[in-house]
Formats: C-alpha cells, sequence, structure tokens
C-alpha cells in the first residue's frame, strides 16, 4: 500500500482539527451529555417527589379511615343494643365531619355478628357485603382471622371500571366477635389525586390487585400489577417505550404505590435537540473551515497554482499557464512548467490530426458496407416482386431509385430527421407491396425532431432487421417505429412482434455491440452502433432488447442536434475532435 503524501494545506486543517475543532466538539458533546443528565435527573426527582406527596397523601387518608374505624369497632353498642336514630345520627356525623376533613368520602357498613346490616352508607349493598356466608370469604374471613387487627383488602367492580378499597375491623368485647365495621372508599375519590401528580400512578394491594391507576400499560391479563415491575425503581421498557418507575409502601406494606414517568417522549425531544445542536454546531464548523480555508489559500497560493496546472494538465488543459512572481524557486517552477506545455502541445497536435484522419476513413469505411448490403435486400425484393405483380414493379423501381439516389449521395454526412423518414417510407413502401398483408407498420416520429440532424441511414437499417428476422415462420408481422425527443437526446425505438432472438443469440449481439470489431454476420445493426460511437461522444448508440417468441426492440440514443448546429464532418487540420 502506498504511503499518501500530506500536502502543506491538509497540514493546516489537520492542525485546525486538532487545536480548534475537536476541543469544541467535546464541549458540545459534553453539554449534550450533561443536559441529558439533569434532564433525567429532574424526571426521577419529579417522579420521586411526586410518589412521595401521594404516598403522604394516601397515608394520611387511610390512617384518618383507621382511626375512625377503630373508633366505630369500639363501640359495641351499636351492634349488642337497639340502634336509636340518635346514636346513629352522631355516627353519620361523625363519619361525615372526617370525610370534608380529609376531602375524600368512604362509605361505613355495620354488620353484627349474623351478619345482619346495622349501619349502611349507601341503600344498595356493595356486592362483596353481600351472601349467605360472607363469613367463609373476602374481607369477613380476614376479619375472622385477625379480629385485634385491622384489615384490608382491594375489590375490583368490573361492570362500573372501578375498585374499591375495604377497611374491616371486627368489634370484640371480651374476646368475642360481635360485629364488623367496614369502610369503602371508591377508587375513583382519588382521580384528582393521581390527575395533580407530575407523573402516573398505580395504587395496588400486596398482592399487585390494583386500586386506581392513571396508567395501564403494566398490567397482566388479569388485570393485575405485572409482578415483574414488584417494588421496581429505575428505568424500565413496555409496550416498546422507556419508562422511569419508582415504588414506595404505606400501611404496613399492604398498599403499594408505584408512580411512573414516560421518557419517550423526553428521548425523542431530546435526539431533535442533539440534532439541532450539532446541526448549529455544524454550521459554525463549516464558517471556521472556510476562514482557516482562506488562510491556508493565502500561505500556500503559489503550491495550489502549481498543483491546480497539473491537474488540468491531467484533464487534457494544455492552455492553462501560470505565472509566478513570489520567489526565484517557484518562478523557475512555473516558466519550466510552460516550456513543457508548448512541447506536448505541438506533439499532440501532430497525433491529434493522424488520429482524426483515422476516425474519419473508418467511418466512411462502414457507410460503404452499409450500400451494398442495402442494395442487395433490396434488388432481391423487386426480383421475387416481379414472378408476383409486374404491375407494381414500376412503384418499386422508382421508390428504389430514390433510395440509391439517397444513399450514395456524398453531398451531406448528416441529414435531417424529415429526409430519412422520407426515405424510409419509401423503402416500406417496397416492403408493404411485397408483402401485402403479411406486414403492418406505423411509423410515429414527433414533428419537432424532424429538424434535428442525424446521420444518414440510421433508421432504415433497424427496419431491415426486423424484416429480415421477426417474421420466422409467423404469417404476419407488424413493425413500429417511434421517435422522440427526451431532454438532449434523440430516441429512435423500433419494435416488431415477431419471432424474436433466442437467448444465446441475444446475448452474442450485445456482446458484438460492445466490441472494436465485428466478427459476427449481423452487419447492418453492428454499423449503425458503431458510427454513432465513432460519430459523438457520450453513452449514445444501440441497444436490443427481445424475448423469444415476444418480438425484438431496437432502441437508438443520439445528441439532440438541431439543424445547422455542430455536425460530424471530414477533419480538417487543426480539428480537436477524434
Amino acid at each position: 500500500m502506498k504511503d499518501r503524501t500530506i500536502s502543506f494545506k491538509d497540514n493546516i486543517y489537520r492542525m485546525f482539527l486538532k487545536y480548534a475543532i475537536v476541543p469544541a466538539f467535546s464541549m458540545v458533546f459534553a453539554g449534550v451529555v450533561l443536559t441529558f443528565g439533569l434532564w433525567g435527573y429532574s424526571t426521577i426527582d419529579a417522579t420521586d417527589t411526586s410518589n412521595e406527596e401521594i404516598a403522604e397523601e394516601l397515608r394520611f387518608v387511610f390512617e384518618g379511615y383507621e382511626d375512625a374505624l377503630m373508633m366505630v369497632a369500639s363501640r359495641t353498642s351499636l351492634v349488642t343494643k337497639p340502634l336509636d336514630k340518635t346514636m346513629q345520627v352522631e355516627v353519620y356525623e361523625d363519619i361525615y365531619n372526617l370525610s370534608n376533613s380529609m376531602g375524600y368520602r368512604a362509605k361505613l357498613y355495620v354488620f353484627n355478628k349474623d351478619m345482619e346490616v346495622v349501619l349502611s352508607g349507601t341503600r344498595e349493598l356493595p356486592a362483596d357485603l353481600k351472601g349467605d356466608s360472607l363469613a367463609n370469604w373476602g374481607i369477613f374471613r380476614q376479619m375472622n382471622q385477625n379480629p385485634e387487627k385491622m384489615v384490608l383488602k382491594v375489590v375490583q367492580d368490573m361492570e362500573k371500571r372501578s375498585s374499591g378499597l375495604y377497611l374491616g375491623k371486627a368489634m370484640e368485647e371480651e374476646g368475642d366477635i360481635k360485629g364488623y365495621a367496614v369502610f369503602v372508599l371508591d377508587s375513583m375519590e382519588f382521580r384528582t389525586l393521581l390527575a395533580k401528580g407530575q407523573s402516573q400512578t398505580i395504587i395496588t394491594d400486596a398482592y399487585g390487585w390494583i386500586y386506581s391507576a392513571n396508567n395501564y400499560d403494566f398490567c397482566d391479563n388479569l388485570e393485575r400489577m405485572d409482578r415483574k415491575y414488584e417494588g421496581c425503581r429505575g428505568c424500565v421498557q413496555q409496550n416498546g417505550k422507556r419508562f422511569y418507575m419508582t415504588c414506595s409502601r404505606i400501611l404496613e406494606d399492604r398498599i403499594w404505590i408505584y408512580s411512573v414517568s414516560d421518557m419517550s417522549g423526553q428521548l425523542s425531544a431530546f435526539k431533535w435537540i442533539v440534532l439541532l445542536v450539532f446541526f448549529l454546531f455544524a454550521i459554525i464548523l463549516l464558517s471556521l473551515m472556510k476562514g482557516a480555508e482562506r488562510v491556508s489559500i493565502r500561505s500556500t497560493q503559489d503550491i495550489d497554482s502549481i498543483t491546480e496546472a497539473f491537474e488540468q494538465v491531467k484533464k487534457g488543459n494544455l492552455d492553462n499557464y501560470i505565472s509566478i512572481c513570489s520567489s526565484r524557486e517557484f518562478q523557475s517552477i512555473g516558466e519550466s512548467y510552460n516550456l513543457m506545455l508548448d512541447s506536448l502541445k505541438e506533439q499532440i497536435e501532430k497525433n491529434r490530426e493522424m488520429i482524426a484522419h483515422m476516425a474519419f476513413a473508418q467511418i466512411k469505411q462502414l457507410e460503404s458496407q452499409i450500400n451494398p448490403h442495402f442494395l442487395f435486400n433490396t434488388l432481391e425484393n423487386i426480383r421475387v416482386m416481379c414472378k408476383m405483380d409486374a404491375a407494381k414493379v414500376d412503384k418499386m423501381i422508382v421508390s428504389l431509385s430514390a433510395i440509391l439516389r439517397y444513399s450514395i449521395s456524398n453531398a451531406e454526412e448528416d441529414v435531417t430527421v424529415r429526409e430519412d423518414v422520407d426515405i424510409t417510407e419509401s423503402y416500406l413502401s417496397i416492403l408493404k407491396i411485397r408483402f401485402n398483408r403479411r406486414l403492418q407498420y406505423s411509423l410515429d416520429i414527433e414533428e419537432d425532431t424532424m429538424n434535428l440532424v442525424i446521420p444518414k441511414l440510421i433508421i432504415q437499417p433497424m427496419i431491415e432487421n426486423a424484416i429480415k428476422y421477426g417474421f420466422g415462420d409467423r404469417e404476419k408481422l407488424t413493425v413500429e417505429i417511434k421517435g422522440y425527443q427526451e431532454g438532449k437526446d434523440l430516441i429512435f425505438i423500433c419494435r416488431d412482434d415477431g419471432v424474436g432472438i433466442d437467448a444465446d443469440t441475444l446475448k452474442e449481439l450485445q456482446y458484438t455491440l460492445t466490441q472494436p470489431k465485428n466478427r459476427s454476420n449481423h452487419l447492418g445493426l453492428y454499423n449503425i452502433h458503431k458510427r454513432i460511437h465513432l460519430k459523438y461522444q457520450g453513452d449514445y448508440g444501440m441497444t436490443i432488447e427481445s424475448e423469444e417468441g415476444n418480438g425484438t426492440t431496437l432502441t437508438l440514443r443520439l445528441p439532440a442536434n438541431p439543424k445547422g448546429g455542430r455536425k460530424t464532418e471530414k477533419p480538417e487540420k487543426g480539428d480537436n475532435r477524434v
């Protein structure tokens, strides 16, 4: 591997990158990272703060109702003695005042030991407080098992799409259960509290049953908090999103409060901010590089002039003389370079004249091959028609005379599209007389192209090829010729519905068109393609597409030269064309 020599200008750029851009980029990158870190920290801090605030509020509410529940449970006279209106009003007033002080309402239900309702906060009992076997399940079972403690249970109401938090305490007297007191807090009471939080909140019991939530991305199939997130604290992924989650517990770990912040939007916004920062940095970088370029240009002006001069020589520009007056060393180099240009131009001029004459002779040779080839095919058509319909031979001879006069005339090497189309129509008239109904053709040449200049005898050989190879064993053949301008190119397409070309022959034809010499029997198409290649510079020439049994398409691409424009003629001395 060759060592790459670094220019003086490159050295300046590298120093600039090393001592200016790299530190600046490092500072910007550090700033972006710091911003992202602070942003993430603020999200974490806001989520933790929101979780603490909600947990504190819930602790205040639940402990308040726990104290009230203990007070009610201690009043066994509610279930052991007949309940008068005064006592009932007194209990309801206490609960009402408690609810007002805390801002969250709860319904109180008192049962005697026979599960009969003594006090009810609603006309209709909740479904979980009704039934013949209440003592054996739900919150009553928990109260029977732990009569000395307050028990808690989350019950989900699928019909109302809400949940209830049941706080219960057995009413004991001298070790015997006399009744039961139950507070029910509907989850809807905490909608406002959850909405105020800076993050989304999920409140569950110790078993993961959701009591209240405004985010359900972390539920499992049972509508319960997914156990893999139990007590989770940190960044998690769910449903293609990234969240920050924190968790706290109250009431002796019986209530779990999860706070969740969706960081996907922040990450997306951060990406755009990063792109904006780097876009602005790129603008600044370009400005700095432009300034460095101006400095380096002033510092290396003579070196760049000499380098650019040699680059122009590599591209073929031998008229780019240089004048250097800054120092003796560079002045000597400039004078030697100018002398070298003069010597090269003299030698190239001699070679160009020789090559131009050789190319012109090759074009004339190709044209001379087309004329006999075309004449032989046309005379063969006339010979056949003499045997079939002698009355039409006269018309064919007139058309042939016009074609021969056109093909052998050397007055113009280039002709207009209209002239070549007219002689093509004469040729088609001969073919139509010979083949009659077996041949159908259409000639669709756009009017805008009629005055463009093309080489003589370009269209006719394509039709001749279609007739010669298209019929095969078919009774009828249709040939379509289309011409149009596409940008700066002139396109001719000859399409037939004949027997087509088999894959091997097509591959041979396409290969032949790429070769400098024709070693096949396909004279007409190769000569057209070669003439175009010799005559014009650029991606011009012929392409062949065909499928056996589905016809052949010839496409010819030439430059769209207007009449009176540039033509390829016999080169004179000093002509630069090859």
